[in-house]
């Protein structure tokens, strides 16, 4: 029976070493998948935070590109009076005048330029 008894306690321990390291593993899997979480949650504030500096910057540029565009309109239509009616008016022939531009607001004006920087291979 003492080896009976004897053999019972060793499984018994061995049970109880199992569930133990079975806690444990378990455990040790939920930190490292905690971990991997939260290092995932701070790439994503990172790239988030990133992103927004992105827009920022996006729209610093077509802030500054707004206002190039209305000087270029204002330039725009000082050159077609000038070139139209005050040369003519004084007896000049009129000045052949660039290429404008096919538009009168910023997008227009933005699409026809990149589509200008495009087909040169700028962009």
């Amino acid at each position: 029976m003492k080896t009976e008894d004897d053999s019972d306690s060793l499984f018994q321990a061995l049970a109880d070493i199992k569930n133990t390291l079975s806690g444990t593993v378990t455990s040790l899997n939920e930190h490292v998948r905690q971990a991997q979480l939260d290092y995932l949650h701070s790439v994503f504030r990172q790239q988030e935070s990133l992103a927004a500096e992105c827009l920022e910057g996006i729209d610093d540029q077509l802030i500054k590109l707004s206002l190039y565009v209305e000087e270029y309109l204002r330039l725009r239509a000082s050159l077609q009076e000038l070139s139209q009616n005050k040369i003519p008016e004084m007896g000049g022939a009129p000045p052949a005048m660039r290429q404008d531009v096919g538009g009168d607001t910023l997008p227009t004006i933005l699409a026809e330029r990149h589509d200008h920087l495009k087909s040169q291979g700028k962009i």
